[in-house]
């Protein structure tokens, strides 16, 4: 071990802390649906506040999206992946729940009360108390996504 006075280099015996190649590729799958699934949440969310009738949202994308994001939360329950938060069996089951009202609002099924305040405890329990510039970040890349893959779904 080097004096505490002397700079690390790489020659040095000891090992850095490295994510190997699988553990790098759930990290990124994770961060990106879940950063995806806050644009999502938050575009289907604003929607709903302002009355619109177009819910902006491609149901197959919402439906990936967010079963996507279940499964990166359950990898925080597994200590696999660490976040802003500590996610909870809890958490992953109101995802589910946001999920599946999402899902019927954009079939053109109701428009439960508990959709809006569901949707913004998703998204700070994904993000914590950052969620709003998380949200806001998120979306723009949907929009940008959306238009390249889903340019009929409204989400401009």
């Amino acid at each position: 071990m080097p004096h505490p006075d002397q700079p690390l280099t790489n020659d040095d015996d000891e090992e850095e802390d490295l994510l190997n190649e699988e553990d790098e590729d759930l990290l990124e799958w994770a961060a990106t649906a879940e950063l995806y699934a806050v644009g999502y949440i938050r575009i289907l969310a604003d929607a709903i506040e302002r009355g619109d009738a177009d819910l902006q949202v491609d149901p197959g994308a919402w439906e990936n999206t967010l079963t996507a994001a279940e499964g990166a939360m359950l990898e925080h329950i597994r200590g696999r992946l660490h976040g802003p938060t500590a996610i909870t069996a809890g958490d992953v089951e109101r995802m589910r729940r946001l999920r599946e009202l999402g899902s019927a609002a954009l079939l053109g099924g109701g428009r439960p009360p508990e959709l809006g305040p569901l949707a913004l405890q998703c998204m700070e329990s994904l993000f914590g108390s950052d969620w709003k510039r998380a949200a806001r970040v998120a979306e723009s890349h949907v929009r940008a996504l959306n238009q390249a893959f889903h340019p009929r779904s409204g989400t401009q």
